[in-house]
């Protein structure tokens, strides 16, 4: 029966276990497939297309600014939806400069579109002459094939014998001399981007002459050079890129892009000086005028990111951390996707740290504080350990614990100079000590301990903090450490405040001799006060060391009255009554009302009432 039973509640507890599966897995299913039509919806959710793009492309492609085109349309989101028409603009111009692969799919998606219309068959043309570029040769051959003999043929007859006879070698056609140029042309000038795609300079600049030549269009050659050039400028060959700069502004002058060399020479002038302090002020001053006058003229073209870059730079070499900052929040925000971001961030890190000495020494304080309330995301996206150390560590030294600890905290798991790193942790376990938390405050000593502690030798906040862990621990040690912060630059201040520690723990403990050493050798100028705590202590427990504690004492503060009356009651207790007497006299007619005289008055009285006594008796 027992069996038969354990077996039946096996199987109700596999049903139940079913049944619970079962009711997660339905779930889990119904959340997935709202999940994927709620992604389906998303994906496929048109957006908005600005209007006012779609009219700069459309100018932009009217006047062969195809690069312009590109960079527009990269703004645009990628679910807007676009006119074929407008998608065909696009797919030539990434055809233009360089770009075929992305071409040929807006060719695609464009011939889609507009099927059987004479788009699609330019469309279809647009990705045979990409593909004949890319060295595609048999599938260019294959898709033209495909054209000849449909509508394409009949509509575009021109556009097809000129490839004939530009790619297929069809030199027995007569063609129409201006479509046999356009093509020509057109060709021409889209090898030549795609030969800067691939890094292939040296014909890439032949592809110009031959544009040029083909077309006659002189003035296009400025465009064409200028991208040259800046390509060899991004590669680092800068002298290369110099002899081209130079051309055009030879050729060209009092254009877009002559003005784009002038500024690029400046730069190349100021990259090359070793040393930027020596450049001539006039240099920068120039350099710094180019910028601000494409940051305002040409904000649009890829060269304005270049030039605010090498604002932040330039700021940043000049020591001007202000602007570094300022230039820097600026680039950020204009350039969220650059290449150059996290050099940005790095500047703006290092800048907004600098300043944190320089405003604490103009009391500014106020400015800080905004700037890590104000300026936090970007502080946390710089990873700006630097930052918070600096603001950690001034609090510090102005003794306020609490925004210290904030401010250090902060810049726990962060990146900042390694040189700082044993300072930090010190710090760190400085605070741990003021706040009581010894168990940190023990093992943070033992990190820097066996990371920095050959390093730090005499450092005096190492031995500092070495001393307030031994005063918990060992007063001997304590007592060792004492001696070497007495050698060191410590302030006399903090030095007497550590011999008093010891002196008193010292006490605490019992090691009444400890103490006398450390107020004998450390506290020279003590006060009654001292002395008095010790004698105290020192009174039944340890009489010698009483004793000589007590004539050093007296030397010291002969007039003192509750060292008369310590005297006094000492010889009493002693038996040695030679001088009693004449101690409780002093205290009688010591002036004032304290509490020594009025023991002696007491005294006095007693001894009087004794004496009554001891005559009635006898």
């Amino acid at each position: 029966m027992g069996g038969r039973s354990s077996i039946i509640k096996f199987v109700q507890v596999l049903i139940v276990f079913t049944l619970v599966v079962n009711a997660i897995s339905l779930f889990a299913q119904s959340r997935k497939d709202g999940l994927i039509r709620g992604l389906i919806f998303n994906a496929t959710q048109e957006v908005a297309v600005d209007e006012k793009l779609i009219s700069e492309i459309d100018k932009a492609y009217r006047i062969k600014d195809y690069e312009k085109v590109v960079r527009i349309y990269q703004q645009i989101p990628p679910r807007a939806r676009l006119s074929a028409e407008d998608l065909f603009k696009v797919a030539d111009s990434l055809f233009q400069t360089g770009e075929s692969e992305r071409a040929r799919d807006l060719g695609d998606r464009v011939a889609s579109l507009r099927r059987g219309t004479v788009l699609a068959c330019r469309a279809q043309l647009l990705k045979v002459k990409a593909l004949y570029l890319e060295a595609k040769e048999r599938e260019a051959q294959r898709l033209f094939q495909g054209l000849l003999g449909t509508f394409c043929e009949e509509e575009l007859r021109d556009e097809i014998d000129a490839l004939r006879y530009l790619i297929f070698g069809r030199k027995d056609l007569v063609v129409d001399s201006r479509v046999l140029k356009r093509t020509a042309e057109e060709l021409s000038r889209a090898r030549f981007g795609l030969y800067l795609r691939q890094g292939k300079l040296k014909e890439a600049e032949r592809a110009i002459y031959d544009y040029l030549n083909l077309s006659g269009e002189y003035l296009l050659g400025r465009s064409l050079f200028f991208r040259l050039a800046e390509t060899y400028f991004e590669k680092g060959d800068l002298q290369t890129a110099k002899k081209f700069y130079q051309l055009i502004i030879t050729e060209w002058d009092h254009t877009k892009e002559a003005f784009l060399s002038k500024f690029r020479l400046y730069q190349i002038a100021y990259e090359r000086a070793t040393v930027k302090e020596l450049l001539p002020q006039k240099t920068i001053d120039d350099l710094l005028m180019y910028i601000a006058q494409i940051k305002s003229k040409y904000p649009e073209e890829p060269i304005a990111e270049s030039a605010l870059f090498l604002s932040v730079r330039i700021f940043f070499d000049r020591k001007d951390w202000e602007r570094v900052r300022e230039r820097a929040k600026e680039f950020l925000s204009l350039y969220p996707e650059s290449r150059s971001k996290l050099q940005v961030l790095d500047y703006y890190c290092k800048a907004t740290s600098a300043i944190v000495p320089l405003l604490f020494l103009r009391g500014d304080v106020g400015k800080l504080l905004n700037i890590s309330g104000n300026e936090q995301a970007l502080l946390e996206e710089s990873n700006c350990g630097a930052f918070y150390y600096f603001m950690g560590s001034e609090f510090y030294r102005y003794r306020l614990w609490e925004m210290s600890a904030y401010f250090l905290l902060r810049a726990f798991g962060k990146p900042f100079p390694e040189e700082y790193h044993q300072d930090y942790y010190l710090k760190l376990a400085s605070l741990s000590n003021e706040g009581k938390d010894y168990e940190t405050f023990e093992e943070l000593m033992k990190l820097v301990e066996k990371r920095w502690g050959r390093v730090l030798g005499n450092n005096t906040e190492y031995l500092s903090l070495q001393f307030k862990r031994a005063l918990r621990r060992d007063l001997e040690r304590a007592s060792k450490l004492l001696s070497e912060i007495w050698k060191s630059p410590t302030h006399a201040k903090v030095k007497e405040d550590f011999a008093q520690s010891l002196f008193l723990r010292a006490i605490e403990e019992k090691k009444y001799g400890l103490a006398s050493s450390v107020l004998r050798t450390y506290l020279p100028g003590a006060g009654i006060e001292n002395y008095l705590i010790l004698l105290f202590e020192t009174f039944l427990k340890d009489p010698n060391l009483f004793e000589s504690l007590l004539e050093e004492a007296k030397r010291r503060f002969p007039d003192n009255s509750k060292l008369v009356w310590l005297e006094a009651y000492h010889l009493e207790r002693k038996g040695d009554l030679r001088r009693v007497p004449e101690l409780w006299k002093r205290l009688e007619e010591s002036e004032g009302g304290n509490l020594e005289r009025e023991l002696a008055l007491q005294h006095e009285i007693m001894k009087k009432l004794v004496e009554r006594a001891r005559n009635l008796i006898y």
